[in-house]
């Protein structure tokens, strides 16, 4: 009789377990990189003092995206800060692949006049309060190399920036190029 009534404990204890992972498993739903996600956070590796030809550094730059727009097609947008100052909303980026393994094309290297292409490594998906949450480490344009943090939204929200970390825990100078403060 006590095998019985401790082998049911385990048992209830198992459902119970097993359902609230479920929340947050995201091997079992089919993740698409098509429509908005939030850039949440940069956490700079390595940064590059090489600003390219418009002298703004791959720092410089990310402190006016807001977010990432995947189209259905594999066009693409960054969302910039309200009120940047250029478009991004053009024929300029491709991406390629799927959720487990994408990288974002620039067409032409010389439009706009700054390279944002990233081919991410080390990927990985999975739900954050409910949420999905894509992190992942690139190399940029002039050469710095970073991690990020995208999560999915409905609408990204272009006064929402991302949090941004120097290499090696020092603390974030805002570079301020295309805004100055």
């Amino acid at each position: 009789m006590k095998k019985l009534v401790l082998l049911s404990a385990v048992v209830f204890g198992l459902v119970f377990y097993s359902c609230s992972n479920d929340d947050d498993n995201t091997e079992n739903e089919k993740v698409s990189l098509v429509g908005d996600w939030q850039l949440t956070n940069v956490d700079f590796t390595f940064m590059s003092e090489d600003g390219g030809r418009i002298r703004a550094t791959d720092n410089c730059i990310m402190e006016l995206v807001a977010g990432y727009r995947f189209f259905e097609d594999n066009s693409f947008f960054f969302i910039l800060k309200e009120g940047a100052p250029f478009p991004t909303d053009g024929d300029y980026w491709n991406w390629e692949g799927d959720v487990e393994d994408f990288k974002i094309v620039q067409k032409n290297p010389a439009m706009p006049p700054y390279n944002f292409s990233v081919t991410p490594t080390n990927l990985e998906v999975k739900k954050v309060n409910g949420k999905t949450q894509i992190t992942f480490h690139s190399k940029m344009g002039h050469g710095s190399e970073a991690n990020f943090t995208l999560v999915q939204t409905e609408e990204i929200d272009q006064d929402q920036l991302p949090e941004f970390t120097a290499p090696d825990g020092l603390d974030y100078e805002y570079c301020g190029f295309f805004d100055p403060k």
